[in-house]
C-alpha cells in the first residue's frame, strides 16, 4: 500500500510540475510596457501619450489605448483594452493582435517603431 501511495504522490508531483515557456521569450527586445510617443512623424497629444501596449514574456501582450473627447477637447478617455497573443517570428517580424508587423528597434532599446503604421513607442 505504501509503494502505491509513493507511486502515485510521485506520478501526481512529475505531471503536475508546469511547463515554463516563460523563458523562450526572456530575452526579447519587446519584452516590458511601451507608450505611444508619435503617429506619421507627429508626436501625439499627452493624453494620448497614457496608450500603452505591454508585451509580456508568457506570450501575452496588453493593449491599452487613450483618445481625447469631450466638447472642448479636454477629457481624456480610456476607449479600448486588448488583451491577446503575441509571438515573434524572427527578422524583426512581429505577430499580435492577429496582425503582423515589423518593429525595428532604437539602438539603446528605449523604443521601436511599428513600420506599417509608422507608430513611434517609447519605455517610460
Amino acid at each position: 500500500m505504501n509503494r502505491v501511495l509513493i507511486l502515485s504522490l510521485l506520478l501526481f508531483t512529475l505531471f503536475s510540475c508546469s511547463n515554463d515557456d516563460d523563458t523562450e521569450n526572456s530575452n526579447d527586445p519587446i519584452l516590458g510596457k511601451w507608450f505611444l510617443f508619435s503617429v506619421n512623424n507627429t508626436e501625439v497629444s499627452d493624453c494620448e501619450k497614457k496608450s500603452s501596449i505591454e508585451f509580456k514574456s508568457n506570450g501575452v501582450f496588453i493593449s491599452d489605448t487613450f483618445q481625447v473627447a469631450g466638447t472642448n477637447g479636454t477629457d481624456c478617455l480610456n476607449i479600448n483594452i486588448i488583451e491577446n497573443r503575441w509571438e515573434n517570428k524572427g527578422d524583426n517580424l512581429y505577430s499580435y493582435n492577429n496582425l503582423e508587423s515589423v518593429i525595428d528597434f532604437s539602438s539603446d532599446g528605449t523604443s521601436f517603431t511599428v513600420t506599417s503604421g509608422n507608430l513611434v513607442y517609447k519605455k517610460n
